[in-house]
């Protein structure tokens, strides 16, 4: 490169150079700056044009999105992945329970209600607001008077999810959930593998602790249930049989240790003391279990009938998948057209057929691009 010193001493110098070259040479000097100046502006130019072409700035409002603690971690990456492709967009995101969102988008406080169960054929009342049934309230079921739009955005699968330690003190790897009556359960021939009866089950989650005195040797079970009104407690209570009628939870109110969310139930099985022959069980959606992409290893997810969950299979994921149908047989139903399984939806309510802003997040939650976030927070695609 040149040296700018060199070339203003060169033409200083008039016996080194005539007038007509001096001239030529400044020609070429402003026609490299320029370049120069052109070349930093088309960078600038890539530069910005990069930074927005991935964005839509003709999507703009806010939206407020609140509901389910199972569905909550799906919407806070979906609005954080939304609002960078739509930087026009606010949203708001908060969890509260299934029922809480439901709630909410029928009298309008929110935008996007989220639950992780389907809205009731029946009426519920919520923090003293009855809320219609689906027959009443869902435009797709009642027609151009009802107020709820639906929008499946996924599918989840409820596990029973155990910490358990056998005699030696040896955690228990395999949960077996079959069906039977209460007293029924027992140990498997490895004496790694637990038998819990239906029957059992109902009698743990009526009482909150149970001693199951056939299994030899004996093992005392602590039992613990949701703190918050949700979703999955809701369809877990169904297939248990014991569900409120009114807010469609557990019934059992005497359970010493509710937690907050699917984070709290984990959390506090994976806890439970290495006491032989003691354990844990909790219900928890697929993704916080033991493999699930917020599991935790501790945290065993039960076998229906000896069919495994979504994870060991993907043929048996899913509403009507082999293991929701199982989880059927071990209640001993036998009208299944009555009984639901441990499958289920998940869903975002929102007020009217959806347009602006919140059309343009349920469009792209249900996309290819948006799907990936719910499979990324372990759930499965619709």
């Amino acid at each position: 490169m040149v040296n700018k010193t060199e070339i203003r001493a060169f033409l200083h110098d008039a016996k080194a150079v005539s007038p007509a070259i001096a001239t030529l040479i400044l020609i070429v000097i402003a026609a490299v700056a320029a370049a120069g100046v052109g070349i930093l502006v088309q960078s600038s130019q890539k530069n910005a044009q990069d930074q927005t072409a991935d964005k839509d700035m003709s999507v703009m409002g806010t939206i407020v999105l609140k509901g389910s603690t199972t569905v909550l971690p799906v919407s806070q990456a979906g609005a954080e992945a939304f609002m960078k492709k739509n930087p026009a967009v606010d949203m708001k995101v908060s969890g509260g329970g299934s029922t809480e969102g439901r709630m909410y988008v029928y009298t309008k406080t929110v935008d996007i209600g989220a639950s992780s169960a389907i809205w009731p054929t029946t009426e519920t009342v919520t923090d003293g607001v009855t809320v219609p049934g689906r027959g009443v309230a869902i435009i797709q079921d009642a027609g151009a008077d009802a107020t709820i739009w639906e929008t499946k955005i996924g599918t989840g699968m409820i596990v029973v999810a155990g910490n358990i330690y056998n005699s030696t003190g040896v955690a228990v790897k395999t949960i077996n959930v079959l069906p039977g009556a209460a007293g029924d359960s027992a140990w498997a021939a490895d004496g790694n593998t637990l038998n819990i009866t239906h029957g059992d089950m109902q009698a743990l989650y009526t009482a909150g602790t149970l001693d199951l005195t056939n299994p030899s040797p004996a093992v005392k079970l602590e039992a613990v249930q949701r703190s918050d009104p949700s979703g999955t407690e809701e369809t877990f209570a169904d297939w248990l049989g014991n569900k409120d009628g009114t807010t469609k939870q557990l019934t059992s109110a005497i359970l010493a240790t509710p937690k907050q969310g699917n984070q709290g139930i984990r959390d506090y099985v994976a806890g439970a003391p290495t006491t032989p022959s003691t354990g844990r069980i909790g219900f928890v959606d697929i993704g916080f279990a033991k493999g699930g992409v917020n599991g935790n290893d501790k945290v065993i997810p039960a076998v229906q009938n000896g069919v495994a969950n979504g994870i060991a299979s993907k043929d048996t994921k899913g509403v009507a998948g082999k293991y929701d149908t199982e989880s059927i047989t071990v209640t001993g139903v036998t009208d299944v057209t009555k009984q639901k399984g441990l499958a289920r939806d998940l869903f975002y309510y929102s007020q009217g057929i959806p347009t602006g802003a919140v059309k343009a997040y349920l469009d792209w939650i249900t996309s290819v691009e948006g799907q990936k976030i719910v499979q990324a927070e372990g759930f499965f695609s619709v």
